[in-house]
């Protein structure tokens, strides 16, 4: 049934003195559409899974949602896939899209602030939910921004083994936002593309390698095409907007219902956060079932990767504010750097590795806190 239908039927309902939404009675389920670009069980994955069933749950059997794991949308196509109404719910990389989101990306830009996802996830989102200039980039996108996913830490995975500074001369490898500038501060070329491009790109020798999460050797299949993973952390990625909703969907919601939808995205959040962090750290502690072989850095690498970390910080203020045009970059980075303080001490009294926890401290935090007038 049509929406515009679904909508008409519940009215005509509740003109007749029907309790829809009391769990008695279900008149229609609407079954949502959610894309990630990217196959496989992982914990980004089942994240989606997860928001499903809570919108289920949280709904009373309201909405339901089917997962499309790289089937309906890849991660290039999601962000105009879910302006259009292809799919209802879209994983979007904003750092893809940085015309679009440009204060969104000063906070993926702030990869070194923090090495604890946990911690980031929850000081991302409560800037995200705060900053009305990064919710309006979504708005203006027919889509409604339901939380960030932080995932990490990236490392680099190469065809031939990288170690020294040496090593990276004259190589081509994919990074982006702050990964790309990592790749160039050890003196090789940085190239932004798709998640989805990389495989064929490092098998066809276009790449050399790939700044990446651990899972991607796995789940994008690079342990095929590479050998070996540098052990020189690079920092978070703090990007990915899983639960993008299509603003015309989020319209037809009542108030209950979104706050509901809120609720279902912060505990998947708290969820993806937590089981994705594991499973990254499962395969580091056994890199031969994901391909590759742990190589140690170089001291020349340690010291460069280091003095990148301590400098990171002032480039994006800088390239916020010049290229981006963030005139107060700097007052929002400070705004997050006091964010990750507070979260690092409201993290300290849960057990961080426990997925329901860290959910009900998002949505206790944050989530519930969100007007949903703020995100129209």
């Amino acid at each position: 049934m049509k929406r515009s239908l679904r909508v008409k039927a519940v009215a005509a309902a509740v003109t007749l003195g029907v309790t829809v939404l009391s769990g008695n009675i279900t008149v229609y389920a609407e079954e949502l559409r959610i894309a990630v670009g990217m196959a496989g069980n992982n914990g980004l994955v089942e994240g989606m899974r997860k928001f499903a069933d809570n919108l289920e749950k949280n709904t009373g059997g309201e909405y339901t949602g089917k997962v499309f794991p790289n089937t309906l949308l890849n991660y290039a196509e999601s962000m105009n896939g879910v302006r259009e109404g292809i799919a209802d719910v879209a994983y979007v990389v904003p750092a893809y899209h940085r015309a679009e989101f440009p204060n969104s990306n000063l906070v993926v830009d702030v990869a070194t602030l923090s090495t604890n996802p946990v911690i980031m996830a929850g000081a991302a989102n409560e800037f995200m939910m705060n900053c009305a200039a990064c919710l309006k980039e979504y708005s203006a996108q027919n889509q409604v921004f339901m939380g960030f996913s932080v995932i990490g830490p990236y490392y680099l995975m190469s065809k031939d083994k990288v170690a020294s500074l040496e090593d990276f001369k004259g190589k081509k490898f994919r990074g982006f936002g702050p990964f790309g500038r990592w790749v160039e501060a050890m003196g090789a070329s940085p190239v932004v593309l798709s998640a989805n491009d990389i495989y064929e790109s490092i098998s066809q020798g276009q790449l050399d390698g790939n700044t990446h999460i651990v899972d991607t050797l796995k789940s994008l299949s690079i342990g095929e095409v590479v050998d070996y993973l540098l052990d020189a952390p690079i920092g978070l990625y703090i990007g990915n907007s899983m639960f993008n909703l299509n603003k015309d969907v989020w319209n037809e919601l009542s108030d209950e219902q979104k706050r509901q939808f809120l609720l279902a995205a912060g505990d998947a959040l708290g969820f993806t956060t937590v089981t994705y962090l594991a499973e990254n750290q499962a395969y580091i502690k056994d890199p031969a079932s994901v391909g590759v072989e742990i190589i140690q850095p170089e001291a020349d690498v340690v010291a460069a990767t280091k003095k990148f970390h301590e400098a990171d910080l002032g480039i994006v203020a800088e390239l916020n504010s010049t290229k981006y045009g963030i005139a107060n970059a700097a007052e929002q980075i400070e705004q997050l750097r006091a964010l990750v303080k507070k979260w690092e001490g409201l993290v300290a009294g849960i057990d961080q590795a426990d997925p329901a926890a860290v959910g009900a401290l998002f949505n206790e935090q944050i989530f519930s806190k969100v007007d949903p007038k703020s995100l129209d």
